[in-house]
């Protein structure tokens, strides 16, 4: 079966805002938010072998190709026009394409073995909603993949388009409310392996709660960039399709429930439909 891409039609476009949020090629970057990047894109093509992908909110679909490699199907969504455009124009030829609300996606009952939402859901208004969507268009026995920012790590700030941050205990208790059962898992810890490293983030922590405090946190990618680039100096620039071996695929720790995640920086969430 040969897959085309579907280009959504011009009319005025919703998620605008979210254009400047969104990791693109291009977008420049630390090894370690390049590292958090590539490992999500690794752990979802570990699931998806020979199954039907739906990725939620894929923006300019850096990962399609990646999920492709190993996927049955793939198809990508996003709220933005801009986005999915930059995803027609760079290669993803092998995934459709389609721009959708995620609280009302437009697909059958049972359609997709395994559906990708990554670090997007906290900007959602209607989080249960999504998540009931993502339950209504699996089949018994698919996978929910979700990734997001650990709000309870130190020094944890908000993005300025940000509605509502899980941590691990709330996702097991919303995605169980919604049908699921969850395995949460930590990546990223926050301790820093080195004397001089754990000195820098010290630092870098402050600069974070400084940010914040006086909301200075720039809304763009490229904003963040320039301050990160006064620290870390050298930044890599994410490609616009990732291939594997780009980066080290971060391991994962599985979490216990009621015991204190707040030693890593982002949240892996498993949810299986029964």
């Amino acid at each position: 079966m040969t897959h085309q891409t579907h280009a959504p039609q011009d009319h005025a476009e919703p998620g605008s805002g979210f254009v400047g949020l969104t990791e693109t090629g291009g977008t420049r970057m630390t090894r370690e938010g390049a590292g958090m990047v590539y490992s999500r894109y690794a752990w979802a093509s570990s699931l998806a072998p020979g199954r039907r992908v739906l990725e939620i909110a894929c923006g300019a679909g850096t990962g399609l190709s990646m999920l492709r490699s190993t996927a049955k199907s793939v198809v990508g969504g996003d709220l933005s026009i801009q986005l999915l455009r930059r995803a027609t124009s760079t290669g993803k030829r092998q995934a459709w394409l389609s721009c959708f609300d995620a609280a009302e996606l437009p697909f059958a009952d049972h359609a997709f073995d395994l559906v990708l939402l990554f670090e997007a859901l906290y900007y959602m208004r209607n989080p249960q909603a999504v998540i009931r969507e993502a339950h209504r268009v699996l089949a018994p026995g698919g996978n929910f993949a979700i990734v997001s920012a650990n709000p309870d790590r130190p020094a944890f700030i908000r993005s300025p388009l940000a509605h509502t941050y899980h941590t691990a205990a709330e996702f097991c208790r919303v995605l169980a409310a919604c049908g699921f059962t969850a395995e949460v898992f930590g990546t990223f810890p926050t301790a820093a392996p080195t004397r001089g490293a754990r000195r820098r983030q010290v630092v870098i922590d402050f600069l974070r709660r400084t940010a914040e405090r006086w909301h200075l946190v720039p809304r763009t990618l490229a904003g963040r960039a320039l301050l990160k680039r006064l620290v870390y100096r050298n930044l890599l620039e994410l490609p616009s399709e990732l291939r594997p071996g780009f980066q080290d695929e971060a391991p994962r720790t599985r979490l216990v429930p009621g015991v204190d995640a707040s030693g890593f920086k982002v949240l892996y969430v498993l949810a299986s439909r029964a």
